[in-house]
């Protein structure tokens, strides 16, 4: 196979990066490691470039995403951060849910009947929620073929009616008169 030579005097654009986030960066570099990710070692360069690259104070770049120690050590960052994130959110959930429960002893029944509804709505409990059900009832393609046929005779075998168009000599008439 030949290859082209290609004139080094050419300036190159930046490459422009065929991943969205970082994670999906780190889940392509992962899986292309899969099979030595637990005999990687992460040295302390690797530890720094991944904390700099997780805080957002280093770019994400190819090179500093090329120590597959620095990938392990971004991975097990953005793991424990969806670890927390869900714990945070489950935190938040449980607090609004008690303080609304708490709030529900208020004497002012308009606070009570609010946190009574909102009580009401979480998904759990599911009281205030629109619930729709859809049944689809599959037929064999002979019955279905059948019916069509139905309808189509019954539109072909309706009554037809005959209009007559008017005449130039009617339409002189109504002018006419």
């Amino acid at each position: 196979m030949e290859y082209p030579e290609i004139e080094i005097g050419i300036p190159f654009a930046e490459y422009p990066p065929t991943f969205e986030d970082l994670q999906v960066r780190i889940d392509a570099a992962m899986r292309s490691i899969a099979d030595v990710a637990d005999e990687i070692e992460v040295s302390d360069a690797d530890i720094k470039t991944a904390r700099d690259v997780f805080a957002g104070s280093a770019r994400a770049s190819d090179i500093s995403l090329s120590s597959p120690g620095t990938v392990v050590h971004i991975k097990a960052l953005l793991d424990e951060y969806d670890r927390q994130v869900v714990q945070s959110a489950t935190q938040l959930r449980r607090y609004v849910t008690n303080r609304l429960l708490e709030d529900s002893g208020n004497p002012d029944p308009r606070v009570r009947l609010r946190c009574y509804e909102l009580l009401g709505k979480i998904s759990d409990v599911g009281l205030f929620t629109d619930k729709t059900e859809v049944t689809m009832r599959h037929r064999p393609t002979e019955e279905l073929e059948q019916l069509l046929r139905e309808r189509l005779m019954k539109t072909l075998d309706g009554e037809a009616h005959i209009v007559q168009a008017p005449t130039v000599t009617a339409i002189n008439d109504i002018h006419a008169g």
